[in-house]
């Protein structure tokens, strides 16, 4: 799926890769040191890293649809790719779902929220090498 010639699940999936860690790093910063504000950072960074992973997840669908079956490493490596990154994403849909049941007055994560969010990067991680080695190896996306 492109629009004017540019790939858009690439241009979609920089947004969760930022944002998520982002969140990460504000949720232990606000846990190590108190401050609210990093408490809202995090929410905001998480929820938007939740809403741009689900637009993300729409262009990758619609780009694996693509894949032709006479590429059937790629299309093996880019079902492993999506189900990685969609798991990363509803994880982080569920952590939403429950810090917005506390929305305005959001209460910082514990050391078991913080777990799991280093664990859902740790994953993200992998998925993104893998959607990595499809551009760069096996030209998924980016021919015409």
């Amino acid at each position: 799926m492109k629009i004017l010639g540019h790939p858009v699940h690439m241009m979609l999936i920089h947004f969760p890769s930022a944002l998520l860690p982002m969140d990460f790093v504000s949720s232990g910063l606000a846990f190590y040191c108190g401050d609210v504000n990093l408490v809202y950072t995090s929410f905001y960074c998480m929820i938007a890293g939740v809403l741009f992973g689900c637009l993300a997840i729409i262009a990758g669908t619609i780009d694996l649809i693509g894949i032709a079956e006479d590429q059937p490493t790629a299309l093996k490596k880019a079902l492993i790719h999506g189900g990685i990154n969609t798991s990363v994403i509803i994880g982080y849909s569920l952590l939403a779902f429950i810090a917005f049941k506390h929305y305005p007055s959001i209460i910082p994560d514990g050391i078991g929220i913080l777990a799991t969010k280093g664990s859902l990067i740790a994953f993200m991680m992998t998925g993104n090498f893998l959607g990595g080695s499809l551009i760069l190896n096996d030209k998924v996306g980016i021919h015409k």
